[in-house]
């Protein structure tokens, strides 16, 4: 993990000289914030664009089972993005990849309202809903093996779109329900 995370361990991994090293990164803080730009960047370019013309839950199913699939191919880079941090600076770092993140999926679903795909809703808390969903079930899966991420991501639409009702409609308040 990136506590136990040393510069002569990295700079050993590398195979580069401790000079090299501190010619590029002043710390191994500046190493995990090029990552976390990394991530970004990698996971910007797995995530489609939704096409109208297309089905939008299918595509939304798609982009989240890309990024189901990156976690689980960098499996030790996700543990150190997703575990909690005890270091400010680092965890200013996590809460600014994550919100980077949070407004991708917000845009996705700004889309899907003004296409008419997705109802009208609080576009902010439901892109936190469903990025602590695909956060969670990815710590999850980072233990596991003979993982269909198609299917994962399908569960998680599913979920985020109708949630755990029976009817058709899915989601709404209904009085006698039990809802909050």
């Amino acid at each position: 993990g990136y506590h136990g995370a040393q510069i002569s361990h990295i700079i050993d991994e590398a195979g580069v000289a401790r000079g090299t090293f501190y010619l590029h990164f002043r710390s191994k803080e500046e190493i995990f914030k090029e990552l976390l730009k990394e991530v970004v960047e990698e996971l910007k370019e797995r995530i489609r664009v939704i096409d109208p013309s297309g089905d939008p839950i299918q595509q939304i199913t798609e982009n989240i089972a890309r990024v189901v699939e990156f976690a689980l191919e960098e499996r030790e880079l996700a543990r150190i993005v997703l575990q909690r941090n005890s270091d400010p600076r680092l965890f200013s770092a996590t809460d600014r990849f994550f919100d980077e993140v949070a407004a991708m999926i917000e845009g996705s679903i700004k889309k899907g309202v003004a296409m008419g795909v997705l109802r009208e809703c609080d576009t902010e808390i439901t892109a936190r809903s469903i990025l602590g969903a695909v956060k969670e079930t990815i710590r999850w899966l980072l233990d596991k093996e003979d993982i269909d991420t198609f299917r994962i991501a399908r569960e998680l639409v599913e979920f985020g779109m109708r949630g755990l009702r029976r009817d058709a409609q899915g989601g709404g308040n209904h009085e006698g329900s039990g809802a909050l």
